[in-house]
């Protein structure tokens, strides 16, 4: 029997350790001297995406139940990807309400998101608990080199008050590492994807950069010897999709530099930012890119995404709205501003839908990462103008572990959010007896 290529393969060169996507290779093509169709099985893959503010409902909520029911406005981008997709409704994060402890309703909405505890105005001061996400990375996160992945839009202190007096750090984090850590946070995608293939020590690996910046090499220009000696093993159908990988790669890269230049003609050399765009759509992409580069290459299962830090008022100049966020939500029914706030809403959909093309289009074991994985999107809040935490615009995405998608449902009042973790914990290999005020596995 043939030995299989290792799935931790990595191609190195100068500084570089460049892991590599499912390979036929990796799987024997015999069994007890019988041929068999070569497979790698597909690990399940989860991630949590929030947005910020909540939603206009109305341009939310499907009008019907089951599998025939039609997307509304705001999730109409998403068509392509109806039988993958689940809207959830009647889910609760009965812990973002005040329950006592006064207004806050924002930065509570995002830290209750993956935990379910309440959060309390202790002087600025944190204690939380451990999210949904690092509960399953202390269980599966040894299998991959990063144990997830932690990426946002924005930037987040970790002390001082905020919202109504609540800790900086419940605004800007949904991923906890324990009651007081949250998950550091990484906005610049180009960092995000210097980590992914970063090899050796700081040091050489900060020289090996700076040569690749100045001569305008690709990260694969470093691995091409050690490629070439790979190719000489595979068979035709790895050697088409190790050339499709690279691609990416460069096109990635490409984009990554594009952004990189055009910050830097508009700014002071000394001011420049590395690698993060003035255009949010493109800042989305690019981490929704490196997330499902990550899962390409099983360098992690696990990823959370803050698409924008919770009441924030950033203005979404790129569809046409001028005016911050936070302040659009609190609307008071003018419909100019309902208008605005649907756009807001649409436009990260589009966002999502991107994503979801591209974990569609790569393909693993016979399936799609797509396939393979568990996407949650939506927010600890459901109408911003009321901040309510019932009813809220949650989807669920893919078919790992082997969830079934593709229908609206409705849930009993006050079902917790957390369920619906328990459940994703369950089918990641991390089953948890509790989590929050979560019951038991939603499904």
């Amino acid at each position: 029997m043939r030995k299989p290529l290792s799935r931790r393969t990595l191609l190195r060169g100068l500084g570089t350790a460049m892991a590599l996507p499912a390979l036929e290779a990796m799987s024997p093509t015999t069994v007890f001297g019988a041929t068999r169709t070569p497979s790698v099985k597909a690990p399940t893959r989860a991630v949590w995406i929030y947005v910020p503010n909540g939603v206009h409902m109305p341009d939310w909520r499907p009008t019907s139940l089951g599998k025939s029911y039609e997307l509304p406005w705001i999730l109409k981008p998403l068509a392509k990807h109806k039988r993958h997709l689940s809207v959830l409704m009647g889910l609760d994060q009965q812990k973002a309400r005040a329950n006592g402890d006064g207004p806050g309703d924002h930065a509570r909405a995002s830290a209750v998101f993956l935990t379910g505890v309440q959060p309390l105005k202790t002087d600025g001061a944190v204690k939380l608990a451990k999210s949904a996400d690092q509960v399953a990375a202390d269980a599966i996160g040894a299998e991959t080199p990063f144990r997830s992945l932690v990426v946002g839009c924005e930037g987040a202190r970790v002390s001082g008050q905020c919202d109504s007096g609540y800790s900086c750090a419940y605004s800007g984090h949904i991923s906890w590492l324990s009651e007081k850590t949250p998950a550091g946070k990484v906005r610049n995608p180009r960092l995000v994807f210097e980590r992914l293939f970063r090899g050796g020590g700081k040091v050489e690996t900060a020289a090996a950069l700076a040569v690749r910046e100045e001569r305008r090499l690709s990260i694969i220009d470093y691995v091409l010897a050690d490629a070439r000696r790979l190719r000489r093993k595979l068979g035709k159908a790895d050697k088409d999709k190790l050339e499709e990988y690279f691609d990416g790669i460069r096109e990635l890269e490409r984009r990554l530099e594009f952004s990189q230049e055009k910050r830097a003609q508009e700014v002071p050399l000394s001011r420049a930012p590395e690698g993060i765009p003035d255009d949010h759509a493109e800042h989305q992409r690019l981490l929704y890119d490196v997330i499902a580069l990550a899962f390409e290459t099983d360098s992690t299962r696990l990823a959370t995404f803050l698409v924008g830090n919770e009441g924030s008022n950033r203005a979404h100049k790129e569809v046409g709205v001028t005016q911050g966020h936070h302040s659009l939500s609190h609307h008071g029914k003018d419909p100019v501003k309902q208008a605005d706030i649907r756009k807001i809403n649409r436009a990260h959909v589009e966002q999502l839908a991107y994503f979801l093309d591209r974990l569609s289009s790569i393909t693993e074991g016979g399936e799609t990462l797509l396939d393979s994985s568990m996407i949650v999107y939506g927010s600890g809040i459901a109408d911003g103008n009321s901040h309510a935490h019932h009813d809220l615009p949650i989807l669920l995405a893919g078919r790992g572990g082997g969830i079934k998608t593709g229908e609206a449902v409705r849930y009993p009042e006050k079902t917790p959010m957390n369920d619906l973790h328990l459940a994703m914990l369950e089918r990641l290999g991390a089953p948890a007896t509790s989590l929050g005020d979560g019951r038991a596995p939603l499904f």
